[in-house]
């Protein structure tokens, strides 16, 4: 008898101890997925944080979360990937003049394109630099650099505005480079 109630006992605490263990399990997986929860959300909310502090919330919030990098990015990683779509918008702009120039245009007009063509150039290489002085924490000089930036597109738009005034085929384009760096340089402030 003293047998049989031994492995009554066993049997009886082994059940006990798999139903622990299957309660166990099942809090580490409630755990996990409140931890996976967690973190989707708060880099949600770093990116509404850091968005605060730009002149374009909307803009930069669509921008960042458009982007798969920036769910894993820090605040310096968020602005790094807004100079990043900065620079890719200067790219497409200067691509776009040199095509324009291919084409039959009135003399005028190729001399405004190719004010541009030069402006975006600069532009592109003040935006790399800029990229290069966020990693290195130099924060006055990517200031500097996306501000050059947008000089350099206005610099585009107002040579179509002298006499004799010609249509800015990049007019769209450069206006958005423009407002979109505006809303980029204001996340400098994040650093200050």
């Amino acid at each position: 008898m003293s047998i049989l109630y031994s492995i009554k006992t066993v049997h009886h605490d082994t059940q006990k101890i798999n139903k622990e263990e299957d309660e166990f399990h099942k809090n580490i997986i409630v755990i996990f997925f409140i931890f996976l929860s967690l973190v989707a959300h708060s880099s949600g909310d770093l990116i509404e944080d850091v968005c605060e502090k730009s002149t374009d919330y909307k803009l930069c919030v669509s921008s960042l979360r458009a982007d798969p990098r920036s769910s894993s990015a820090d605040k310096k990683g968020l602005v790094r990937i807004m100079l990043q779509l900065s620079l890719a918008k200067a790219k497409d702009i200067y691509n776009q003049t040199l095509i324009i120039l291919k084409q039959p245009t009135e003399t005028i007009l190729k001399q405004c394109l190719q004010i541009c063509r030069g402006t975006y150039d600069l532009a592109v290489s003040r935006i790399t630099s800029s990229i290069k002085y966020l990693d290195e924490n130099n924060f006055d000089m990517v200031n500097d650099g996306i501000s050059s930036a947008m000089a350099f597109s206005v610099t585009c738009e107002e040579s179509f505005t002298e006499q004799p005034v010609r249509k800015d085929p990049l007019k769209a384009r450069s206006a958005d480079f423009f407002h979109f760096n505006d809303a980029t340089v204001s996340l400098l402030d994040l650093f200050k």
